[in-house]
Protein backbone atom coordinates (compact mmCIF):
# COMPACT_ATOMS: atom_id res chain seq x y z
CA UNK A 1 0.00 0.00 0.00
CA UNK A 2 1.15 3.52 -0.78
CA UNK A 3 2.44 5.38 2.30
CA UNK A 4 0.16 8.33 1.61
CA UNK A 5 -2.84 6.00 1.60
CA UNK A 6 -1.73 4.06 4.66
CA UNK A 7 -1.31 7.22 6.75
CA UNK A 8 -3.60 10.02 5.49
CA UNK A 9 -1.64 12.60 7.51
CA UNK A 10 1.23 12.09 5.04
CA UNK A 11 -1.13 12.85 2.17
CA UNK A 12 -2.31 15.97 3.99
CA UNK A 13 1.31 17.04 4.53
CA UNK A 14 2.10 16.54 0.84
CA UNK A 15 -1.02 18.45 -0.16
CA UNK A 16 0.09 21.36 2.04
CA UNK A 17 3.58 21.14 0.51
CA UNK A 18 2.21 21.85 -2.97
CA UNK A 19 1.94 25.51 -1.89
CA UNK A 20 5.73 25.77 -1.60
CA UNK A 21 7.76 25.47 -4.82
CA UNK A 22 10.86 23.32 -4.54
CA UNK A 23 9.83 21.65 -1.27
CA UNK A 24 10.44 17.90 -1.13
CA UNK A 25 8.91 15.48 1.37
CA UNK A 26 10.66 12.15 2.03
CA UNK A 27 9.64 9.26 4.28
CA UNK A 28 12.26 7.29 6.19
CA UNK A 29 12.65 5.15 9.28
CA UNK A 30 10.38 2.49 10.69
CA UNK A 31 7.33 3.43 8.61
CA UNK A 32 9.17 1.90 5.64
CA UNK A 33 9.67 -1.38 7.49
CA UNK A 34 6.58 -1.97 9.62
CA UNK A 35 2.83 -1.37 9.60
CA UNK A 36 2.99 -0.21 13.23
CA UNK A 37 5.73 2.45 13.60
CA UNK A 38 5.99 4.51 16.77
CA UNK A 39 6.26 7.66 14.68
CA UNK A 40 6.31 8.79 11.05
CA UNK A 41 9.77 10.10 10.21
CA UNK A 42 9.70 12.78 7.51
CA UNK A 43 12.55 14.65 5.83
CA UNK A 44 11.71 18.06 4.37
CA UNK A 45 14.18 19.44 1.83
CA UNK A 46 13.79 23.16 1.36
CA UNK A 47 15.41 26.15 -0.29
CA UNK A 48 13.36 28.82 1.51
CA UNK A 49 13.32 28.48 5.32
CA UNK A 50 10.01 30.34 5.48
CA UNK A 51 8.37 27.44 3.67
CA UNK A 52 9.34 25.09 6.50
CA UNK A 53 8.08 27.58 9.09
CA UNK A 54 4.77 27.89 7.25
CA UNK A 55 4.40 24.12 6.91
CA UNK A 56 5.22 23.65 10.60
CA UNK A 57 2.54 26.23 11.45
CA UNK A 58 -0.09 23.89 9.99
CA UNK A 59 0.25 21.88 13.26
CA UNK A 60 -0.07 18.55 11.45
CA UNK A 61 2.18 16.86 13.99
CA UNK A 62 -0.38 17.50 16.74
CA UNK A 63 -3.24 15.59 15.15
CA UNK A 64 -1.74 12.33 13.96
CA UNK A 65 -1.14 8.93 15.44
CA UNK A 66 1.49 7.80 14.99
CA UNK A 67 3.07 11.21 15.48
CA UNK A 68 4.91 13.00 12.69
CA UNK A 69 8.60 13.56 13.38
CA UNK A 70 10.15 16.16 11.07
CA UNK A 71 13.73 16.89 10.10
CA UNK A 72 14.47 19.69 7.63
CA UNK A 73 17.58 20.13 5.49
CA UNK A 74 18.70 22.26 2.59
CA UNK A 75 19.69 20.40 -0.58
CA UNK A 76 23.37 21.06 0.27
CA UNK A 77 22.97 19.61 3.77
CA UNK A 78 21.25 16.52 2.40
CA UNK A 79 24.02 16.12 -0.17
CA UNK A 80 26.74 16.47 2.48
CA UNK A 81 25.12 13.92 4.81
CA UNK A 82 23.78 11.68 1.99
CA UNK A 83 20.72 11.41 4.22
CA UNK A 84 18.37 10.04 1.56
CA UNK A 85 20.86 7.39 0.52
CA UNK A 86 21.88 6.42 4.07
CA UNK A 87 18.29 6.13 5.32
CA UNK A 88 16.94 4.68 2.06
CA UNK A 89 14.23 7.35 2.16
CA UNK A 90 11.20 7.23 -0.13
CA UNK A 91 10.02 10.31 -2.01
CA UNK A 92 6.46 11.36 -1.11
CA UNK A 93 6.35 14.82 -2.73
CA UNK A 94 6.58 15.78 -5.46
CA UNK A 95 5.22 12.52 -6.81
CA UNK A 96 7.72 10.92 -9.20
CA UNK A 97 6.51 11.20 -12.79
CA UNK A 98 7.66 7.66 -13.58
CA UNK A 99 8.61 4.58 -11.56
CA UNK A 100 12.11 4.69 -10.11
CA UNK A 101 14.75 2.82 -12.06
CA UNK A 102 16.92 0.48 -10.05
CA UNK A 103 20.34 -0.58 -11.36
Amino acid sequence: MDLRQRWPILDELCTCATQYPGLQIWAFGSMLRTDHPRDLDVLIIYTDPQHVTDLYAAHLWEVSLPLLDFIAMTPDEEHDYRFIQVTNAALLHPQPSSPAQHP
